[in-house]
């Protein structure tokens, strides 16, 4: 596993950046005492937290999109669902963890603040901030990667970590429904949606919930968001996007001019500012256009000169465009699969959440009658989800959890048959840092 060997001077220089940090010099080294002291730096530290995260999530969304069919290669359109090797470097992982040893930081340090240098209510925002984003990181990295050496105290030296085991998948799932379950109890659900609070907790936990089959408590999460005001699919569809902080999300990463993504040069064209290296597939492209199945989901689609589509999800050339963490419109799907799974299926339920989704986009929608059968209402969602979160890094990881990556994937590229590659290799330079880290089979 790779430890942030920089963490302390990264984090100094963070507070010394920050709007929000204390006015120090600058230092080649900081005792980890020093780092948060206050508040002000507590705050400061936990913003660091934010911009990891911020970091990482691109680069997560990209690898889980090349692994599925969704999205290819510029220089390689005909190779669909590509191989992924211990060489690639994909699934962000080492990112992640950078993520991880900055919210244990905080974990760490928060709480031995005196009570005259921060407020309860900011210690307990500050550290449910913190457990929330772990928890996010955890989950990420459990579902690229299976389990993974699980770490709750920040790094003091390169070496800190090296050797620690890697953890089962289960275990790394139970990891994140206890932060989760401390972030809960900590926060409020005064929001902001582009920091936690408790209904980003439900959303992940409804999620994570899906993930681990426990369909009661999925649908009782995504239904404590669902039945929330704040919250509401937006139209058109291209407006969360365009727009910024639409009721549409429940946690947005956003992007300003003077804090830029460059995520767009990714998608675009050299025309539009950008590298070009990723494109929808032409197959995808075919199905989205399609106005009985994309809807005016096309509109996540433009046409170049060139006569290729590229994404406009990503595509605002000052750098602005959001990454979406958690939305609404995924609340209703997982609530909709989730009712269809559960011991006492309410398939009528799960259609009606399903046609919120299909209604917002403009398509058909689905007729529930009694003749109806789980496996189509499950199929139904499936394909509702590659649409709606078609680029949001959740293709991939949806045809792995429900088993069916064989038949989808396999289909397309043989070795996906073999369940040794529905999880990622972890990267080569990760191993080469940590020989006791085991690699997953098959790599």
């Amino acid at each position: 596993m790779r430890n942030n060997s920089l963490i302390f001077a990264i984090i100094l220089l963070l507070l010394s950046s920050c709007e929000l940090v204390l006015n120090t010099e600058p230092q080649a080294t900081i005792s980890d005492e020093a780092v948060i002291v206050d508040q002000k730096s507590a705050l400061a530290a936990l913003i660091g937290t934010y911009d990891a995260l911020q970091g990482y999530v691109s680069g997560s969304i990209v690898s889980l999109d090349l692994a599925g069919d969704n999205v290819v290669n510029f220089n390689s359109q005909n190779n669909v669902v590509a191989n992924k090797t211990a060489d690639s470097g994909g699934g962000s992982f080492s990112g992640i963890y950078t993520t991880i040893n900055r919210a244990n930081f905080v974990i760490s340090k928060v709480p031995t603040l005196s009570e005259t240098s921060i407020t309860k209510a900011d210690r307990n925002q500050i550290l449910g901030e913190a457990y929330f984003i772990r928890a996010l990181a955890y989950f990420d990295l459990a579902k690229t990667f299976g389990g993974v050496p699980i770490v709750l105290e920040p790094a003091t030296a390169p070496t800190s970590h090296r050797g620690t085991k890697r953890s089962t998948r289960a275990q790394t799932y139970d990891q994140v429904l206890s932060d989760l379950n401390k972030a809960e109890e900590l926060l409020t659900t005064t929001l902001n949606r582009n920091r936690a609070n408790k209904f980003t907790v439900y959303a992940l936990k409804a999620r994570l919930y899906l993930y681990t089959e426990k369909w009661e408590l999925a649908e009782e999460n995504a239904t404590k968001v669902i039945q929330s005001s704040n919250f509401s699919l937006v139209k058109p569809f291209s407006a969360f996007y365009t727009g910024r902080n639409t009721t549409e999300s429940i946690l947005e990463i956003a992007f300003s001019t003077s804090d830029r993504s460059s995520f767009y040069t990714n998608w675009n064209s050299p025309a539009q500012g950008g590298r070009h290296d990723y494109i929808p597939a032409r197959e995808f492209v075919g199905l989205i256009l399609d106005p009985k199945l994309g809807g005016t989901r096309s509109s996540l689609l433009f046409r170049t000169p060139q006569n290729i589509y590229d994404l406009t999800l990503y595509s605002k050339q000052d750098g602005t465009s959001s990454i979406f963490i958690l939305r609404i419109a995924e609340q209703y799907l997982i609530r909709a699969e989730a009712r269809a799974k559960k011991a006492s299926p309410n398939l009528e339920g799960a259609v009606a959440d399903l046609n919120v989704v299909k209604n917002r986009a403009e398509i058909p929608l689905l007729t529930f009658t009694n003749s109806l059968s789980k496996d189509n209402v499950l199929l139904a969602i499936e394909n509702e989800r590659r649409f709606e979160l078609g680029f949001e890094g959740h293709r991939f990881v949806d045809i792995v959890r429900t088993g069916r990556a064989a038949e989808v994937f396999g289909a397309i590229n043989p070795n996906l048959k073999n369940p040794n590659f529905w999880v990622f290799a972890i990267p080569r330079t990760e191993i080469i840092q940590d020989p006791d880290l085991e690699q997953n089979p098959g790599y």
